[in-house]
This record gives C-alpha cells, structure tokens and sequence, in this order.
C-alpha cells in the first residue's frame, strides 16, 4: 500500500465544504493516523452535536459504539464505514450512514483518498456516550478495503486494463481532483496509454468541461511526465497526429464525422436546441466533432468511453450521455462495456454519479 505516497496530498489541496479545523489531538490515542476536527454546532438549545471530522489517507478511528446512536453525512472524499460483522460500505459524498445505538462500528477514510464526514451526536442526554474500543489494525483495514476493490474486479473484467484507466482518467478530469487524476494518469501511462494519448485525453476534457478543467489536467500530467523522467522512467510517446488533407470546410467534415460515428443522417431534422442558437451547432460540428474527433491519436472507441466517462462525473447532463452512449453502442462498445464503466465510476466517486447513467442505458436497450 503507497501510504507514503498518497500522503503527500496536503490538507490545502483537499477540498471540502466546512473548515478543517485542528488536529484532533484530544482523540488521537482512538484514531490510526492523522485526523482534524472542528466544531459545526454546539448549541445547547438545540441540543445536535455536530462536528466536521477530516481523515488524511488510510487514517480510521477505532471499533467503538454510542450510547445514543450517531449519524455520518459524508461530504468529502471517498472512505469506509464498518459495522462489527458486516462488510465495509464505500461512503462518497452526500451519502449518510444511521447508526443504531450500542453498534460497533468504525469509520474513516479511504487508502488513496483524504475524507471528511459530518458526525452528529444522537441523543446526546443518554447516559453512556462513546465507548472506545481496540484499533483497526492495517491487516483488518486492508481486508475491508479489499472486499470494494475485489467486487470491482469481478465487474469490470469485460474491460482491458487500458479501458479501465481510461475511465478513471475521465472521472476525476471531468471532477477537477487533481489528486485522484494524477494517481490515475500514472496508472494511464502504465497500462498502456501513450504519452501523446494522455495529451490528447487531457486536450479532449476542454469541449465538455470547459478550459479550466483541461488546463489543470494539462498542468498535471506535465507535473507527473517531470516526474517521472527524474525517476529514469522512459516514456512511450506513441504516434502523433497525423496531417489534415481535407480542405473542405470544418463544417462540413464534422457533420460527417458525426454521421459516421452516430449512424444519423447529417440532413436529419436538428435538435431544438441547435434550431434556438444555431451558433451552437455550428460549434459542435467544428470545434468537436472536426477539430477534435477528426485528430486520429485515439480511435472514436476511446474518445467516446472518455467522453462517457466525463458526463458520467459531471452528473445532470443525461440527454447528452444518452447521444454519446448510443454513439457507443453504434461503433462497436457493448452494453457489458458500458455497465463496466459504469462500475468503475460508482467506485471511483459513487452511486450517485452512475445511477442516472445506469437508467440511460436501460432506456436505451429497451
């Protein structure tokens, strides 16, 4: 397990809604490795204790019970909830965890990832408050942690490893976590994508999660090539692209591009939104469908499971995942492939983001 590694993400760049707070020395001799705590709410007419805790990687507090219960709101991160007895649950944000009182339970973060939950006190006039109990050794931590990652193992072998890390490149690019994205380009590079690939992956991430988001995922992978290339590794650049000797307009080859990829004829009747600002359109068929997707570095195969990938993570864009995966089913990706990568993005940044994705693709197969 890379502890080291992955601890050198520092609090400043892990984000989260509330404060960080202080070390949270007052409980340390409860918690392996090195969590933060600050106070949300102690008012005492209202009588709901609520504290923000933030774990660094790997740092989990030990098995211990409520007299009057507790509630976690995970809100930052990815991390564990164990229940004594029960397979560890996987907590992403916005997910709760109700805790009957007298349960012995543990919580904290992920291997690879820094977490933050909102823990609230129930019942706090019971008589018994926290009871503490023995640590959660590393073998018992990892084991737990297995369980997720061998069930994601299980799902996902319909894709190669190369698929897989392609899919994780395109949920924490479209996410901005530039943490997760740089583990996941290292893993890129690793599994076979070349270096010009990650380029043109990184490049692709500005036509749908804007300049910002491909600029700072440009700016990683340079951080991580440097990197690497201190460390004697030897880079596979892979092809670069070839010259454009289409000279008609861009218009025009993008339309048929499109038409190819979605087997939708170009002079088919244009969607609502293109017939309200027909600029959009326009913009669409030049700047994506040619300037992009005609640039031949990586097949439509993985420009499309990339781009699935993205409006998976980004979330609230449904209509436009339905186009894209059927594009996918048109050029040869299985419905099999699609469920895998939505397996990956449920374990990479949770259910809540492949849900929506998952009802898509039924609707879909109908």
């Amino acid at each position: 397990m890379a502890t080291n590694i992955l601890n050198a993400q520092n609090a400043c760049d892990f984000r989260q809604p509330y404060p960080l707070g202080e070390k949270n020395e007052a409980f340390a001799q409860y918690f392996k490795g090195q969590s933060y705590l600050s106070v949300i709410s102690l008012n005492s007419s209202l009588n709901v204790p609520m504290f923000n805790v933030t774990f660094e990687p790997s740092c989990r507090n030990n098995w211990h019970k409520h007299a009057g219960g507790q509630m976690l709101i995970a809100t930052a991160g990815v991390g564990y909830y164990q229940k004594r007895g029960e397979h560890a649950r996987r907590l992403y944000p916005g997910d709760v965890v109700e805790i009957e009182p007298e349960v012995e339970h543990w919580h904290g973060a992920a291997p690879n990832s820094w977490f933050a939950h909102i823990a609230i006190e129930c019942n706090p006039n019971i008589q018994g408050g926290t009871t503490w109990l023995e640590p959660v050794d590393d073998k018992e931590y990892l084991e737990a942690c297995r369980v997720a990652e061998t069930e994601y193992k299980r799902e996902n072998k319909i894709l190669s490893p190369r698929q897989e890390a392609i899919v994780s490149m395109g949920n924490y690019a479209a996410q901005g976590n530039l943490f997760m994205l740089k583990l996941s380009l290292e893993n890129a590079l690793n599994s076979g994508v070349s270096v010009n690939e990650a380029k043109e992956f990184m490049i692709q991430v500005y036509a749908y999660c804007g300049f910002p988001r491909s600029l700072r995922a440009i700016s990683t992978l340079d951080s991580l090539l440097k990197e690497r290339k201190e460390k004697g590794i030897k880079e596979n650049y892979g092809k670069e692209c070839s010259d454009i000797e289409d000279k008609r307009e861009k218009y025009i080859r993008g339309a048929e591009i499109l038409e190819n990829i979605s087997g939708i004829s170009k002079d088919a009747p244009k969607v609502s939104y293109a017939e309200l600002a027909p600029a959009i359109d326009v913009f669409l068929k030049e700047h994506l469908f040619c300037d992009i997707f005609e640039r031949d570095v990586l097949t439509y195969k993985d420009r499309e499971l990339f781009t699935v990938s993205m409006l998976a993570a980004l979330g609230g864009v449904e209509p436009m995942a339905m186009g894209h995966m059927a594009i996918c089913l048109h050029i040869g990706i299985s419905p099999e492939q699609l469920s895998a990568l939505l397996d990956i993005t449920e374990l990479n940044i949770g259910n809540k983001y492949s849900e929506p994705m998952r009802e898509v693709l039924n609707n879909l197969l109908k």
